[in-house]
Formats: C-alpha cells, sequence, structure tokens
C-alpha cells in the first residue's frame, strides 16, 4: 500500500521529521529529557523554512508567538554551539548581539518578547518548548 509518514499523535510533520510544541513550562534540560522520553530531543534548527515553520507551529498551538526551548546549547564550549540531537550547528539566526552569553546564557529559545529572535539564556528559566524526532 502507500506509505506515509505519520507522526505520532499529536506531533505535526515538516520535511521529514515530527515536530510537538510543549506548553508545560520546563528548565531546559527536563525539556530536552521530556523529548528524549517521548523518542526525540529538543527541536535543531537547520534551515530559514524550518524557523519559520517552528515559528508557525509555536503561534497555531498556543495561540501566540510564545517564547520557547529549541536544542542549541554551548554549555560544553564557550561559544561553540551544539545541537542536543548531535546535528551539525550551521545556525546563523540569531538575534541582534546574540548570543551575548550574559550571565553564562548556556540555552537557545526563541520568540523572546513574542519576537522574530533566538537567544541565549540561562538554562534554569521554566519556558515552554519544541521537540523533533524522526517518523
Amino acid at each position: 500500500g502507500l506509505f506515509c509518514n505519520v507522526c505520532p499523535l499529536g506531533w505535526t510533520w515538516f520535511q521529514d521529521r515530527c515536530y510537538l510544541f510543549v506548553g508545560t513550562e520546563l528548565d531546559w534540560a527536563e525539556a530536552e529529557q521530556y523529548c528524549i522520553s517521548h523518542g526525540g530531543n529538543l527541536a535543531s534548527i537547520h534551515s530559514q523554512e524550518e524557523y519559520a515553520f517552528i515559528r508557525n507551529l509555536i503561534f497555531h498551538v498556543a495561540g501566540n508567538n510564545r517564547r520557547a526551548w529549541v536544542g542549541g546549547y554551548d554549555a560544553v564550549e564557550e561559544g561553540t554551539w551544539q545541537w542536543s540531537d548531535g546535528s551539525r550547528n550551521d545556525f546563523t539566526m540569531w538575534g541582534s548581539g546574540e548570543p551575548n552569553n550574559l550571565n553564562t546564557e548556556n540555552c537557545m529559545e526563541i520568540n523572546v518578547n513574542e519576537q522574530d529572535c533566538v537567544s541565549d539564556v540561562v538554562c534554569d528559566r521554566n519556558n515552554a518548548f519544541i521537540c523533533k524526532r524522526h517518523p
């Protein structure tokens, strides 16, 4: 029969991956653990299209541009950003003046002040978040 890329219930398909917006506010490590327990990781972002998709998904589910964790972190080596899913970090879409490592900000969030902005922030802040996984 016809093969379909079917995501788990509640997840949304985009370019061969499944995405889940979780409105529960957790710190970055807790959010990553939640995603892992659901078969994925906090979302890595590899293109402007993927970034736009993620922002649209948040807006659609949350009803606003809710600030949310994604999978970027530089806790291992300052200034060297990695994705928690281990994929290559080719990310270039930081907000103006970001990442600024203010007070050792080692985790990546988007939609800061509901704006089209990506920022580094302290990892123990509680945010909603986006998980990403294979179908």
